[in-house]
């Protein structure tokens, strides 16, 4: 049962559909988050973008660990090897995108939330947090292409080209 869940887990259009569920909501997290520092808020835009942050990580390990959770659940050897080690290779590079973007972004949210006599962010706290919310950006941004490149393997049934530098 859990090998079949796992199977299931792994298919490109069921981490799309996950994906898509991933996405919306961050990118009316950045939208809130951008009216917020607009309007001087930095408690809500804090919060949001630390919670993005973790979400970023979450999703950037598990689509990194791609491979080897398809090794553990013994969902190697099948008729699509080529394509779905492209897969694996697409997942491994987006979801260290994913991870790294968004611990950047925890960090200077932490930065932000530490005190000031350790680290000295007063006064310009807001731009600490679109530091934060660039990051984030980015890290959509790699979702995003994740989520286009998924597509066109799992249409056109074809290896996945590898990020542009």
């Amino acid at each position: 049962m859990v090998r079949f869940a796992m199977r299931v887990f792994m298919l490109p259009a069921s981490i799309v559909v996950m994906e898509l569920i991933i996405l919306v909501p961050i990118v009316l997290s950045i939208v809130t988050v951008i009216q917020e520092l607009v309007h001087g808020g930095l408690d809500e835009p804090m919060e949001t973008l630390e919670g993005v942050g973790v979400v970023l990580i979450g999703w950037g390990v598990a689509l990194e660990e791609r491979p080897s959770l398809r090794k553990i659940f013994h969902l190697e050897d099948g008729p699509n090897e080529a394509l779905e080690m492209g897969i694996d290779g697409l997942c491994h590079s987006s979801g260290i995108g994913l991870l790294v973007f968004g611990l950047f972004a925890e960090i200077a949210v932490t930065a932000v939330r530490l005190p000031n006599h350790i680290v000295p962010t007063e006064g310009f706290d807001p731009v600490v947090l679109c530091v934060s919310l660039f990051f984030i950006m980015l890290g959509t941004y790699v979702l995003a292409q994740h989520i286009v490149r998924m597509v066109m393997a799992t249409v056109w049934r074809r290896i996945p080209a590898p990020h542009a530098p």
